[in-house]
Parts: structure tokens; C-alpha cells; sequence
């Protein structure tokens, strides 16, 4: 069993209230953002929404990353990015650098000329699925000067993640 100390249960608890509030998915990703970011004591924060027939990633919220570079994401890294889609193949909280290792994404353009640019630096990413069809993600991460993720923060994720997928 996973012991939550009483901010983290508070915390914790906040998020799932966001996920069951009858919000459009782009305000509900919105509202969640900053909790979970203090959840699990993080610096920043993308999520983005699936378009099946666009075969794109849409309807962006971000928190400490400037909109510039987002933009530079979804017009040019999404199609050259080395990572996450396969860490949307996991379907269940993974962190970064268990689909590439640090020292090979600290070599690619991606963490060069779009991560480093916010200061993303320790990443961890929750991919929701309706059956075999992804929904949206949650894309956290730490600045350099703090650590990796751990397990924990990967079990608190997957916690949530039912109530992700209810509220998309």
C-alpha cells in the first residue's frame, strides 16, 4: 500500500473532485493542471487532446511553457518527436526516460531545440484510452535541478487515470 501524507491525500483528492465536476474536457485538463503539478511536485505541464482523423495532437493546455515553442511543437517536433508516442503505447503512467534513455534524448534535437527551451528536463507522461482509441495526455515535468519521477508518482498517475478517461 502506497502511504499519501495528509497534503498529497488532500491533493489527491482535489484532482479526482476537478475529474467528476461536469467540465468541458479542455477547462477540466485546465483545472487540473496546477493540482496535479503540485501533486506531484512538479514544473510543467502539457496536455493535449487525440484527433483521430487528423492523426494529430490538439486543443493544447500548457502550464510554464511559452506558447512560441508549443507552437514550434505541433507544427514541426510533433511529427519529429522521439517519444511520445511510444510512451502512448505504454497506456499507464511511464516515465521518459524508460522509452529512451537520458543520455540518448539529451543527444536529439527534440530535447535541444524544444524541451530545453522550457526547461523540461525529467519527464513523465499519462496516455488516456477509450478501448484500442487514445483520448488525451498528461505530459509533466520537472526542471534540471530537481529529480526523476518515481514509482510513486507513477502509481499516483495511474490512480487517476479511470477518472481521466471518465472526464474525456
Amino acid at each position: 500500500p502506497m502511504f499519501l501524507s495528509g497534503r498529497e491525500h488532500q491533493l489527491l483528492q482535489r484532482c479526482v473532485a476537478v475529474l467528476n465536476e461536469d467540465l468541458h474536457e479542455q477547462a477540466m485538463r485546465e483545472q487540473l493542471g496546477p493540482v496535479l503539478l503540485d501533486l506531484l511536485r512538479a514544473d510543467q505541464l502539457a496536455s493535449y487532446a487525440w484527433d483521430a482523423a487528423q492523426r494529430r495532437f490538439v486543443n493544447r493546455v500548457a502550464i510554464h511553457m511559452e506558447g512560441a515553442n508549443l507552437d514550434r511543437y505541433e507544427s514541426w517536433f510533433m511529427f519529429r518527436d522521439p517519444i511520445t508516442f511510444e510512451l502512448q503505447k505504454r497506456r499507464h503512467a511511464t516515465l521518459v526516460s524508460e522509452v529512451m534513455p537520458r543520455r540518448e534524448l539529451l543527444k536529439t534535437e527534440f530535447f535541444n531545440d524544444f524541451l530545453a527551451r522550457d526547461g523540461l528536463h525529467w519527464g513523465i507522461n499519462l496516455h488516456a484510452f477509450d478501448g484500442a482509441s487514445p483520448l488525451a495526455d498528461l505530459r509533466v515535468w520537472r526542471a534540471r535541478h530537481r529529480r526523476e519521477f518515481e514509482p510513486r508518482d507513477k502509481q499516483l498517475l495511474d490512480l487517476l487515470e479511470p477518472a481521466f478517461v471518465g472526464a474525456m
